[in-house]
């Protein structure tokens, strides 16, 4: 048994786990009777106006989330990815205020479970899909290595700051500082979420005509690698090669690579420049890559390891 075909039989079948969204779809609906208690006494002592405000803001959000795990679609996946590890995030910060009880401590573990559920690659690549259309397949992208210690979490803080900013200080009874705060609130969490909605963007779309590498963190456009001329996928072995065009990111995982019987031409972005790079070799990340392997099998492309010497010949011819 070859090693692409082993990685495609131990992983293949995690291509989408619907239960793990069902179970995120029914924690989120019981999530009111969780996190309620918890919100009580945080608003304990509150003004009537300013309790009414809150509670407003926090079954907006709540609904946000709810519609989210419906509705699979990549601003989905970026909505519940923010929002989940907000209920810890919220919880947390009820303990630092001296705010402790059974209820805090549940709603900080019932967060944490919320946002072990939403990072599950089985969730990114049905999310990722609820926009496809037709024949298409897509399949998610892992993120890349870089942005996950530093830049992810950044964002991700930009977020919850102006989701939570202006509620702290109307709870301090300052509306005025509440006001200004959720002006600037807004728009950091935009800026926030601009940033972690490319990362959800990035995915592989199998279509008839082969299949479609669509990332534009790294690339100008996505580019159709066809059908008719992939000589082999499967994964990428470790040794560098001068015309392998690696668009892994840096990412944790196993890499796949494809290999086509002639060049391609892709617009790679490096830094504040694009660079037309035409390979025959092209590395990618995928975060089921069992799942891709099962799929390009289905729709009729060659699954093995690359040749590069053959196809470093065939180029050349």
């Amino acid at each position: 048994m070859s090693v692409a075909e082993s990685v495609e039989n131990r992983l293949g079948g995690r291509a989408i786990g619907p239960w793990e969204l069902w179970l995120i779809r029914l924690l989120w609906l019981a999530l009111p009777l969780v996190v309620g208690p918890t919100l009580g006494q945080v608003l304990d002592g509150a003004t009537q106006s300013t309790a009414t405000i809150i509670e407003i803001a926090a079954w907006g959000f709540w609904f946000a989330g709810l519609l989210a795990a419906l509705v699979p679609h990549p601003v989905s996946l970026t909505a519940l990815r923010v929002l989940a590890p907000a209920v810890a995030g919220a919880a947390v910060l009820s303990l630092l205020a001296s705010t402790r009880s059974t209820s805090v401590a549940v709603s900080v573990i019932y967060g944490l479970v919320l946002t072990i559920l939403v990072l599950l690659p089985s969730i990114g690549d049905a999310m990722v899909n609820g926009s496809a259309y037709g024949s298409e397949r897509r399949m998610a992208l892992r993120t890349p290595g870089p942005t996950l210690f530093g830049p992810l979490q950044l964002a991700w803080l930009a977020i919850f700051g102006g989701l939570i900013g202006w509620a702290i200080a109307l709870l301090a009874d300052q509306p005025v500082l509440a006001a200004g705060l959720a002006v600037v609130g807004a728009g950091l969490a935009w800026l926030g979420w601009r940033v972690l909605h490319q990362l959800a963007r990035r995915w592989v779309v199998f279509v008839p005509a082969g299949f479609v590498l669509h990332d534009l963190m790294q690339l100008r456009d996505p580019v159709l690698i066809p059908r008719t001329s992939v000589s082999s996928l499967g994964p990428s072995p470790i040794e560098e090669q001068d015309d392998l065009l690696d668009l892994s990111a840096g990412s944790l995982g196993l890499a796949l690579e494809v290999e086509t019987r002639h060049p391609i031409g892709f617009d790679h972005r490096q830094g504040g420049d694009i660079a037309t790079v035409d390979t025959a070799n092209i590395r990618f990340t995928p975060t089921l890559p069992g799942g891709v392997l099962t799929e390009a099998r289905i729709r009729g492309l060659r699954i093995g390891e690359p040749d590069r010497e053959a196809a470093t010949a065939d180029g050349d011819g």
